[in-house]
């Protein structure tokens, strides 16, 4: 299947794909778009394609008409292997593909923007096409597309694809989550050691003395099956500390964050997440990542404090100080 090619927008597009095949802090990200194409189109179809794991950040989002899944083979850390070769077989034969086909499509937009985004897209047959040049390719195969810019926040680089298509009404640029009931009050604080790969994390250690250091405070540790000798160690810590991690749905750790005090996290999906409430947050940046202010200028919220590989002393300063939320600190 060959993607025809249109060289004007659809005026009004009856149907818009957004596809961010990525992790879930990169789908959490992408909501501010979804809200701003809707309210901007609210008689379109709306789709968004991404990954199994992340269907559940899109649960009873009134923005999304249909969640398609595409476990696609690049830029994410779930489907293995990944590279040239599975990304073309998945393009050229995935049921996924020819599912995203059948919507037939007016608009297809690579938040991500890559080579394989926009192949996927023409494959798909959608005729107007929105990409990203100077990231990871595939603006070639788009009608329009943004210049990537590291500095300016991946959220707000996301919303300017609305703006794009015609639309000023932008929602605030901070993650959507849609909870079925408000969460309870008084929660206690989240510590959420994972985040992907071992140079982005601050080290487990670090993460007990901090919690030895706040010797009067609840704390819940929260994360996946790969966190859970980190909850270990930390619930060795005494009965104030809940190790429930491994135990947790996605929406259930979202509850959790929604109600907590502070979120203390290296930069992953909890950091999103409480910005998603509105939630403090101190991010633990691992040596992998070395500048605190760069990284709050693309990731961050207002209530978020980015430190750079700090000691244990340091955040719990931050923390007593009240000076959790606000500006990015080295």
């Amino acid at each position: 299947m060959a993607a025809p090619r249109s060289s004007r927008q659809p005026q009004p597009p009856r149907s818009i794909f957004v596809l961010r095949n990525n992790d879930l802090g990169d789908v959490l990200l992408v909501t501010p778009l979804l809200r701003a194409l809707r309210r901007k189109f609210p008689e379109a179809r709306i789709a968004a394609g991404v990954g199994d794991w992340a269907a559940p950040v899109l649960e009873g989002n009134r923005d999304v008409g249909e969640v398609i899944p595409v476990n696609a083979p690049w830029h994410n850390g779930k489907v293995r292997p990944q590279g040239l070769g599975p990304a073309l077989r998945y393009i050229a034969g995935s049921p996924e593909v020819r599912r995203i086909a059948e919507g037939r499509y007016e608009i297809g937009i690579d938040v991500l923007g890559s080579a394989y985004g926009s192949l996927l897209m023409m494959r798909a047959g959608i005729p107007f096409r929105l990409g990203v040049r100077g990231y990871a390719g595939g603006h070639s195969g788009a009608q329009r597309h943004l210049e990537f810019d590291s500095r300016e926040h991946v959220a707000r680089f996301a919303l300017r694809f609305a703006e794009m298509l015609g639309a000023s009404d932008l929602p605030e640029n901070r993650p959507i989550i849609e909870l079925p009931a408000p969460p309870a009050p008084g929660g206690s604080i989240i510590f959420a050691p994972g985040g992907g790969y071992r140079e982005k994390c601050w080290p487990v250690d670090r993460f007990v003395t901090l919690a030895q250091l706040l010797p009067e405070a609840r704390i819940t540790v929260i994360g996946g099956e790969t966190e859970r000798e980190a909850g270990a160690r930390l619930a060795a810590l005494g009965p104030r500390v809940s190790d429930l991690t491994g135990r947790l749905t996605l929406r259930e750790s979202f509850a959790a964050i929604a109600a907590a005090p502070l979120v203390v996290c290296n930069s992953s999906m909890a950091m999103h997440a409480a910005a998603a409430f509105a939630r403090p947050c101190t991010v633990v940046l691992g040596p992998g990542v070395p500048s605190a202010p760069a990284h709050a200028a693309q990731w961050a919220y207002p209530e978020t404090r980015v430190l750079a590989m700090p000691t244990p002393e340091a955040v719990r300063d931050c923390i007593r100080s009240g000076s959790g939320s606000g500006a990015a600190g080295a």
